[in-house]
């Protein structure tokens, strides 16, 4: 037997002990690249909370990300069934991790580029519960979410307070700005205009907060200034043939990462820090081949940083860059334009209980602008870097189901190339693991 069928066999053995099956799964659409917003998953219920009263009977499980510290574990289930059905559809999600605005996990992007991410995280999220109902030809969904860590200290005439994740690790200073306690609240609707065509709706507010405070003699308080935190989002599903349905999505996000400073006897001093973004896009969903799935799309979209603290290194970053050394402050506007981003991915069933998967996108024409001031506040211009380039990425990913159990994986880099490398766990690089996440679902 030549090298090469030794290679396909001895990975489709792995697969089989390890890792599913279409449509389910955080670890599926990584293993595409792909947003759930432009193709049919259980994920959707995070970002439009009206399609839990579709998902039916489920279980999932998140196994563990190696990209990310402790693993972002997770269980949660969907239950339609519950007091038979009465009082609609329920779910509840226990995660070790608050996911990203919309997402299922810590890791999914709820905008395209590399400032399409939520700054926030919180490894203390207290509970994750969604609800809908079906009246007709409409649905209702509901969400509410708590991440809360909290840590005070009291001895004779002071009291030091902590209010925001990893609370007694945080030194005085920002970094609490992006660690904040969560509580939000997300409605989602959708309307079945026709036949063939399915409208939805969604809005998640959340609001962010945190405090580094102390009483006494040397009082003094470090916390969020307000602001809400919210995603807007709309879609439509029409399904043009049989074997083929588009799908356009708006979405708006902003997220307020202001803060102010108030210490005994100096005037408060505040910080505007806020992240926005945008995208508008359209995707097609094509059955093919003996129900395999292939999605090719294009979105616009843009992210916007305006801020007065160097929270993500930006200043220090592009003043690396610049010919005028020192020219960049903290306060500065970041901008990156996807005109527009395409995507494609493939998800082919082998056979009844293996599925692969691929899946990659190209920022065709991205701009990043970093336009830099002197000042505090708006300041004059002091510097503009502008670049122009066409980032790539792609992943692969498997799937294994077992009866009523699957498994999703998304497959190491290079998995393919030296598939027992992976497997005996090393290469000339170093320790290596075939797949850096896995999830499970069980539907019933």
């Amino acid at each position: 037997m030549s090298n090469r069928k030794l290679s396909i066999l001895a990975a489709a053995v792995f697969l089989t002990l390890l890792p599913v099956v279409a449509f389910a799964s955080t670890g599926r659409l990584e293993g595409m690249t792909l947003s759930g917003d432009y193709t049919n998953d259980y994920t959707n219920i995070y970002q439009w909370p009206s399609t839990i009263v579709g998902t039916g009977n489920l279980v999932y499980g998140e196994m563990g990300n190696l990209n990310v510290a402790g693993g972002d574990l997770a269980m949660g289930a969907v239950l339609p069934n519950l007091w038979d059905g009465k009082y609609g559809v329920w779910a509840i999600h226990l995660r070790q991790w608050t996911p990203q605005a919309g997402q299922g996990d810590m890791t999914s992007n709820p905008n395209p580029g590399n400032g399409g991410f939520d700054p926030n995280s919180n490894a203390n999220q207290s509970f994750d519960l969604g609800w809908g109902i079906k009246s007709g030809k409409n649905a209702l969904g509901l969400t509410l979410s708590r991440s809360y860590n909290a840590f005070t200290d009291e001895f004779p005439g002071v009291t030091w307070t902590f209010k925001q994740d990893n609370a007694i690790n945080e030194n005085v200073g920002f970094n609490g700005d992006l660690h904040r306690n969560i509580f939000g609240v997300g409605v989602g609707g959708s309307m079945e205009t026709g036949p063939k065509t399915t409208l939805e709706g969604a809005v998640l507010w959340q609001a962010r907060s945190y405090e580094n405070s102390r009483t006494g003699t040397a009082a003094f308080s470090y916390e969020d200034n307000g602001g809400s935190n919210y995603v807007l989002a709309l879609r439509a599903i029409h399904q043009c043939t049989p074997t083929m349905s588009i799908i356009p999505v708006f979405k708006y996000y902003a997220y307020d990462l202001s803060n102010k400073l108030s210490a005994a006897g100096s005037p408060t001093e505040t910080y505007n820090n806020t992240a926005k973004g945008w995208q508008a896009g359209a995707a097609g969903n094509w059955t093919i081949g003996t129900n395999d799935l292939f999605v090719l799309g294009a979105t616009f979209a843009q992210n916007k940083l305006d801020q007065q603290q160097d929270l993500f290194g930006v200043a220090a970053f592009a003043n690396g860059y610049s010919f005028a050394p020192g020219a960049y402050s903290d306060t500065l506007i970041a901008t990156e334009t996807l005109t527009p981003n395409v995507f494609m991915a493939l998800e082919t069933q082998v056979n009844s209980w293996l599925t692969l998967r691929m899946g990659a996108n190209k920022g065709a024409w991205r701009n990043v602008k970093v336009d830099g001031h002197s000042g505090v506040g708006t300041g004059s211009v002091s510097d503009v870097l502008t670049l122009k380039d066409s980032p790539f990425g792609m992943a692969m990913g498997a799937g294994v189901k077992l009866g009523t159990l699957k498994f999703d994986a998304v497959l190491a880099n290079g998995f393919f190339n030296n598939p027992f490398s992976d497997l005996v766990g090393g290469n000339t690089s170093g320790t290596r693991t075939p797949f850096t996440k896995v999830s499970a679902t069980y539907a019933w």
